[in-house]
């Protein structure tokens, strides 16, 4: 109703300024055109002035030919002849030229605005990417005296997500003004910051081309953002990874340089933050490389370019065979096999890991079901990634995997990481025990290079601990038998696993060294290129085959033939049962006082091979 509002008012206030003069201008005289002033200041000078100016127009060119207006009073006619309502021509016209310009300044501010969003971040106020490297492509084509140069600071903030998802986004909002303000503060009048995108910025040193130049800048940035910011009465702690890229050394163009800053900045990334790095050719390679791996795993999926390899698990004290664990691998018919630790965190950055992850996950679900015919020991342990864990609907969806393939959930067991306890470890908590309701067994994968706490170990249905990799290949055979600077970090965790009841499992398992030591301590699960390396699918059937069929094949074992292990049969329940020297290292490894000397003698009249002997007969 609020619309018509003003065009009824208009003609009310015209037409009462018209009754008026019609029956009183002669009258008022000069006064009357008093009427014509307060319509235009109610109706407003745009409306009212071009409103004045129309009707000043007619009325004047109707007395100027001569109109008599018979049916008018001689008053009216006589002022109209005098002009006396030619008054609002003289206003239209002042009015329309305040109009025009009004007009005018409203199409200048609105164009200045567009500029000024098309130039500068709306956020912080500085420059925006794209004028950014306007001015940046003005620097290069119109050197300033002569000598072409500068250098170019990419900054990006380290746990600024942490920030968002902790403190909420206005507070991230905030902190980036911060941070913007800071860059200008720091920098000299002539230089240039700009926003990138997200939590990272760019920093242009004009006519910089030394080195040293460049880097006492950037490290004068790094000490600035190490110290914690003040944002709505918090102290928030987060600092930079700067990568550095001179011109024209390190690229002859705009994208080139900020593409050699970024990838000297990842290199800070890789390698702890909170520091800079010049850039290199080496930087640019990896850089180039990652881009192309990125660009190429966007359709891999779709393309069916990834496979799925199952490494067997055995327990130490039997040797007995009891799982595997499902690898992702990438084969791409342009660049070969690409090495996991090469493409998975270029995944997890472009948030790609996520559909990946969960086709892996229905693959070894449907998997697991197919060996479950081989004893109901085998178990299949399939990786999680964090972002993976922390989807809404990523407990729906092990529901829905385990639930199509019809797979006990018992026979699956996730790994997943510490990090999924560290920035929303409630969460982390329910879904755990929501897992844990369903049957499926959870294992905390790489444990000890993470957030190690015994204060979340006894609140969480976790079943096992992974002792990592990079512990287990620091344990070497020395002269006093087992040494490494892990010992300690090794026993403790299996110390702690024992006592908390988790069964402690140790990959990267390569010389029997190790997996006797292992066994000493207390680790009940081993895996690692000593027994087995991942295996295809067909080869790990084969295999399971081969070992349910060995008790009934091998003549020292059929000396057994009344205990119902050794017909690889199975028993009352209808289960496939094995004796333990049929998969895996038999004698178990003796359990003697540390140090332990190797190697250790084999029996000579021992029959079973090992099981990482066995295991290579399959090729044969």
């Amino acid at each position: 109703m609020t619309r018509w509002l003003q065009p009824v008012t208009v003609v009310l206030v015209w037409g009462v300024a018209l009754a008026v003069n019609a029956r009183y201008g002669a009258e008022l005289g000069a006064y009357a055109s008093l009427t014509w002033a307060v319509a235009v200041g109610v109706t407003g000078v745009a409306v009212g002035a071009w409103i004045a100016a129309l009707l000043g127009a007619v009325v004047g060119t109707l007395v100027g030919f001569g109109v008599s207006f018979d049916g008018a009073s001689p008053d009216w006619r006589l002022a109209m002849q005098e002009g006396a309502l030619l008054m609002p021509l003289a206003l239209g016209a002042v009015g329309g030229g305040a109009a025009a310009a009004r007009i005018l300044m409203t199409q200048l501010r609105h164009h200045r605005g567009v500029s000024d969003r098309a130039q500068y971040d709306v956020l912080t106020g500085v420059l925006n990417r794209r004028a950014f490297e306007r001015r940046l492509d003005e620097w290069i084509r119109n050197p300033r005296r002569g000598e072409p140069g500068f250098a170019l600071l990419f900054v990006d903030l380290d746990r600024f997500k942490f920030v968002n998802d902790t403190f909420g986004h206005a507070v991230g909002d905030q902190m980036l003004i911060t941070v913007a303000r800071q860059l200008v503060t720091n920098i000299r009048d002539g230089d240039l910051v700009a926003r990138q995108g997200g939590d990272e910025f760019v920093v242009a040193l004009a006519g910089v081309r030394e080195a040293e130049v460049a880097a006492a800048v950037a490290e004068k940035l790094v000490r600035l953002f190490a110290v914690p910011i003040e944002v709505e009465g918090k102290a928030i702690s987060v600092s930079a990874s700067i990568g550095v890229a001179l011109y024209p050394r390190d690229g002859e163009t705009v994208h080139a340089m900020v593409r050699s800053a970024d990838a000297a900045m990842y290199a800070v990334k890789t390698g702890g933050k909170n520091a800079f790095h010049f850039s290199s050719s080496e930087q640019r390679h990896k850089q180039a490389r990652r881009l192309e791996l990125e660009r190429r795993l966007r359709s891999a999926l779709l393309e069916q370019e990834f496979e799925v390899v199952y490494q067997p698990q055995l327990e130490l004290a039997t040797g007995r065979l009891c799982g595997f664990e499902a690898l992702l691998r990438w084969r791409n018919p342009d660049l070969g096999m690409v090495p996991p630790s090469e493409f998975i965190p270029i995944a997890e950055e472009a948030g790609m890991i996520v559909p990946i992850g969960h086709w892996l996950m229905r693959e070894a679900c449907r998997q697991a079901q197919a060996w479950a015919g081989y004893g109901p020991h085998v178990t299949m342990a399939i990786n999680v990634s964090p972002l993976q864990f922390r989807q809404p609907e990523f407990v729906q969806q092990v529901e829905t995997a385990i639930r199509d393939a019809r797979v006990d959930p018992a026979r699956i067991e996730l790994e997943v990481t510490e990090s999924i306890l560290i920035d929303q470890f409630e969460l982390a908590v329910q879904r755990l025990r929501r897992l844990d309701e369903m049957g499926v067994r959870t294992a905390l994968d790489d444990f000890g290079t993470g957030y190690s706490s015994l204060a979340y170990l006894q609140k969480l249905p976790i079943r096992s601990l992974k002792i990592d990799r990079s512990f287990v290949r620091e344990l070497v055979l020395g002269p006093s038998g087992v040494v490494g600077d892990a010992l300690p970090i090794v026993e403790a965790i299996a110390a702690m696993g024992l006592k908390l009841g988790k069964t402690v499992v140790a990959e990267g398992v390569e010389t029997e060294a190790q997996a006797r030591y292992l066994h000493r301590i207390g680790v009940g699960v081993v895996q690692g290129f000593h027994y087995a390396k991942p295996m295809a699918a067909g080869r790990a059937e084969a295999l399971l085959r081969r070992l349910a069929r060995l008790p009934a094949e091998r003549e020292p074992l059929a000396a057994n033939a009344g205990d119902p292990r050794a017909s690889g049969v199975g028993n009352a329940r209808g289960t496939v049962e094995h004796d333990p020297r049929a998969s895996g290292i038999w004698p178990p490894p003796k359990v003697e006082p540390v140090p332990v000397k190797l190697p250790l003698p084999r029996p000579e009249t021992e029959a079973v091979r090992t099981f990482s002997e066995y295991v290579l007969i399959l090729d044969n």
